[in-house]
């Protein structure tokens, strides 16, 4: 309970942080007192921008649990297999077949695309014989790799290469008011972790397992995939891509907390919200008034921590 407490205090420090840094002078006693400019600022940027984070960081953090929970593998997460590239594959088929479709059509068609490349990629994965813990990492990335060599061809071919770069670059800059609100749909995800973390934790036994103690394993694997993909698709409409999160914030959670989904999906939505706002502050410190991309400070930082989980070998607590 007290290490609970105190994330959420490292939290809470985060969003004041992130509602403090920025561009333009931000100033609390000007806001209380009824500034037009303080007031633009917090309610039409900096608030926004800090709930997309907080939002991003929890969906993608708990999407990785879920991914690895279906595979058995403590390194499966949306951007290892395959579920990044497929909703790639939908956004560039909305730029190229409708070039006029909404931001909600370009999410739709990534959902649509993820969800399928998942599913696919996952019923390949549970008929494997073998499956050692390198194994479904180097299939996503092979199966990843494909797919974005598809996107790539066709992006080139059809002159779009720029546009597509621009939606996959994991930036929190252009997210103001009335841009940034396709994100509490993510909140599904967190509903669906509540209704469905036992069934998730059985998963981890793997199909047989699971289905020897009644489990409906492909319904379960059905509904992960599903809100899986709705969460990536918001997330790489929005914001863009955001690496390694879905791998090393459930493994850090587990390495001390354990694999019961029940007990710690609620730390590592903390988690990863609190890093990935931290890593997002950093990237507007380091070189202000300007700013990095927080998909370079996330490579940075979550690459070194994805290479000590390696050494570590992913061991559960």
């Amino acid at each position: 309970m007290l290490k609970k407490l105190l994330l959420v205090l490292i939290v809470m420090g985060a969003i004041v942080l992130s509602l403090g840094v920025g561009t333009a002078v931000f100033s609390v006693e000007q806001f209380l007192v009824g500034s037009n400019t303080d007031r633009l600022i917090l309610l039409s940027s900096r608030l926004p921008r800090t709930i997309t984070v907080l939002l991003a960081g929890a969906g993608l953090s708990l999407s990785g649990l879920i991914m690895q929970s279906l595979t058995q593998n403590r390194f499966a997460a949306p951007d290892t297999v395959g579920t990044v590239d497929a909703a790639r594959v939908g956004m560039l088929c909305g730029m190229i077949f409708f070039p006029g479709l909404s931001v909600v059509g370009k999410m739709t068609l990534s959902f649509l695309f993820a969800a399928a490349g998942t599913f696919l990629f996952l019923l390949v994965v549970n008929r494997l014989p073998f499956k050692s813990q390198m194994t479904i990492p180097l299939l996503g990335l092979m199966y990843g790799n494909i797919l974005g060599g598809v996107a790539n061809f066709f992006a080139f071919r059809f002159n779009v290469t720029q546009n597509l770069s621009a939606w996959m670059q994991g930036d929190f800059s252009l997210v103001i008011k009335g841009q940034y609100e396709g994100m509490y749909l993510i909140f599904l995800l967190f509903l669906a972790l509540y209704f469905f973390a036992d069934h998730f934790t059985i998963a981890r036994f793997g199909k047989d397992a699971a289905k020897n103690l009644g489990l409906p394993f492909e319904a379960v694997l059905f509904i992960g995939t599903l809100f899986v993909s709705l969460t990536v698709a918001i997330i790489l409409s929005t914001v863009g891509n955001l690496p390694f999160l879905g791998v090393i914030i459930p493994n850090l959670v587990s390495l001390r907390f354990g694999d019961n989904i029940r007990n710690t999906h609620g730390k590592v939505a903390l988690f990863g919200a609190g890093f990935l706002l931290l890593c997002d502050v950093f990237s507007r410190s380091v070189i202000p008034p300007y700013e990095i991309p927080v998909e370079t400070v996330l490579g940075v930082f979550g690459g070194g921590l994805f290479l000590w989980l390696l050494l570590k070998g992913g061991r559960p607590a």
